[in-house]
């Protein structure tokens, strides 16, 4: 009797210990260097994403230039005249000439472009000889232009 007190003490004890030992899962606190680098992985990726979206729509936008809009005079031009050197400028919305900028709107046909001046109403036909060549006539006199590279 006196060993089976002694085991049924044990036994208990034992028990009582095991039940008393709670099993707590360890949680991992996340270190600061950490969230960190997800945020400038992030940052990274945000940035990254707004670059090749811009070079996509500036792609886009050089397509359609090239393709749908495509207008041939725009660019410097060059002539020599009796009275000298005579340059004009053709810009997207504008055209330079003289050390004057004036706001111009094009209709622009298959071997010809047409550029209306906005403020006085008036139109002057250039034809295309090629790409590199021009031709224009005002006044009766025919005037070649070549592209200023």
């Amino acid at each position: 009797m006196f060993y089976d007190d002694k085991r049924s003490k044990k036994e208990k004890s034992l028990k009582s210990k095991a039940v008393s030992k709670k099993v707590v899962p360890r949680t991992r606190k996340r270190s600061p260097q950490k969230s960190t680098a997800k945020s400038s992985s992030l940052l990274f990726k945000l940035f990254s994403g707004a670059i090749i979206t811009l070079f996509i729509a500036v792609g886009i936008k050089y397509f359609i230039d090239q393709t749908i809009n495509h207008n041939p005079l725009l660019g410097k031009w060059r002539t020599q005249t009796a009275l000298g050197i005579m340059e004009i400028e053709f810009e997207r919305n504008s055209m330079s000439t003289f050390g004057t900028k004036n706001s111009v709107t094009y209709d622009i046909e298959e071997n010809k472009i047409i550029v209306f001046d906005d403020m006085i109403k008036v139109g002057n036909t250039y034809k295309i000889i090629d790409e590199n060549t021009i031709s224009t006539e005002v006044g009766g006199y025919k005037t070649v232009y070549k592209r200023v590279k």
